[in-house]
């Protein structure tokens, strides 16, 4: 049994506590309050100290990535592509064509890369997005929990029932690690009608857990509704797809999904830039969560989600990078400052921090393991060293604001400090 002491405790759920402690045995916490309490009804405990200028609160949890696109800044680069003042179907044309370049060597090493940034960051748990299939096998022995969602996109029916075999196979395999499989169907506008309800179909009979990028751009409200806009124009062609547009459909993003059976608590909406209120109250009663990406969404000019009328409709929002396609670093603390900036007083500094704890891991299926501190959860948890001292009511206010990824010293998952294999040079996937 051990007893962590910092002079800040965070459990996220409840009040800070000053001079605080965490009891864990086994990889589960035990108890947590003040350190005097803590010491006293644990007299046996070995005792870690972090010191005065020390944090303690719940590891991140980042609900949607790519962490094989790690590396594409670099790709990017090699292959001679140039940054353009484009559309959001610019950047997917331009994604295509570096990604099609890439060695399935070079993926494995931008995987790798990515899981150590997300814990180098405070990041225990992740839903990850993965189109190499083989890729799972980087997560097997890999410290991170979460989500290990299998994309998939396609119009063509003999190549989609083959794919949707596949699949099958894959998920059988139930876990990679310690994150669960499941299925990514990548959005509306590139799987067909059937494809998409066949999916949601397997995936309920087998119960597994999805994830769907939806409601991210105009183009694709245009395009499902009247099969329009850039997608048809560019990226069908672009693809080979010119000869395969969907009848209009006249439904925006989440009614589409909905009537193809994809509304559905165990579907994590990603983006859900373009919705309304009566989308939101849909999300919220099929007990959805959405997850948040503003840097990527700024990035790619797509605007931002109208957070206050999901606030209001009750969803659960957790919070994403995205990927390094898209956004400038996997650290789900400078997305906290970019969003805590973007959305104003739409969300408060203590929601933010919720997005990225507690509602990410109920998000995920997680919320029995990690995302706070209580009895019986993981020992999931992360150590801030604080430059200046915060006084207790400005700790929240302290935590989204820019500089704290530099600030993580360390990060224990089940109890185990991670961040000390990392230094020792360990292998950690």
């Amino acid at each position: 049994m051990t007893l962590y002491r910092a002079r800040y405790l965070v459990p996220i759920t409840r009040e800070p506590i000053e001079d605080g402690a965490l009891v864990a045995r086994g990889g589960k916490i035990v108890a947590y309050g003040s350190a005097k309490d803590m010491a006293a009804a644990h007299p046996r405990a070995a005792v870690v100290d972090f010191g005065d200028d020390s944090l303690l609160l719940p590891a991140l949890v980042n609900a949607h990535t790519h962490l094989e696109l790690t590396h594409f800044p670099d790709w990017f680069r090699q292959q001679g592509e140039t940054e353009k003042s484009g559309d959001f179907i610019d950047w997917i044309l331009q994604v295509i064509r570096v990604k099609r370049a890439i060695s399935q060597e070079r993926l494995g090493a931008s995987l790798r890369d990515g899981i150590r940034s997300c814990l180098e960051a405070g990041t225990g748990a992740v839903g990850d997005v993965l189109s190499w299939l083989p890729g799972r096998e980087f997560f097997r022995n890999a410290p991170l929990f979460g989500r290990l969602y299998l994309e998939t996109l396609g119009l063509d029916p003999g190549r989609n029932r083959q794919m949707l075999k596949v699949l099958g196979r894959v998920s059988d395999e139930c876990l990679a690690g310690r994150l669960r499989l499941g299925l990514a169907p990548h959005s509306p506008y590139n799987l067909s009608s059937q494809y998409l309800e066949d999916i949601f179909e397997y995936a309920r009979r087998h119960r597994l857990p999805l994830t769907t990028h939806v409601a991210e751009s105009p183009a694709e409200v245009r395009f499902l509704q009247d099969s329009s806009g850039p997608i048809a124009e560019r990226l069908y062609p672009f693809v080979g797809w010119e000869d395969m547009l969907p009848p209009p459909s006249k439904h925006r993003p989440i009614p589409y999904l909905s009537a193809r059976g994809g509304l559905v608590a165990d579907n994590l909406l990603v983006h859900g830039v373009h919705v309304e209120p009566a989308d939101c109250a849909a999300i919220a009663r099929a007990g959805a969560s959405v997850v948040l990406c503003p840097r990527s969404n700024q990035r790619l000019g797509v605007g931002l989600a109208a957070v206050a009328e999901y606030v209001a409709a009750g969803v659960n929002l957790a919070l994403g990078t995205d990927s390094l396609a898209s956004n400038e670093s996997l650290s789900l603390w400078d997305e906290l400052a970019f969003a805590r900036q973007a959305f104003g007083d739409a969300l408060s500094p203590r929601d933010l921090l919720a997005m990225a704890t507690c509602n990410g891991a109920r998000a995920l299926g997680l919320g029995a393991e990690m995302g706070s501190f209580a009895p019986r959860l993981g020992a999931h948890f992360q150590v801030l060293h604080m430059e200046t001292i915060p006084a207790p009511g400005e700790l929240f206010d302290y935590l989204v604001a820019p500089g704290r990824t530099e600030d993580v010293k360390a990060l224990f998952l089940a109890g185990r400090d991670v961040h000390f294999a990392l230094d020792s040079g360990h292998e950690v996937c």
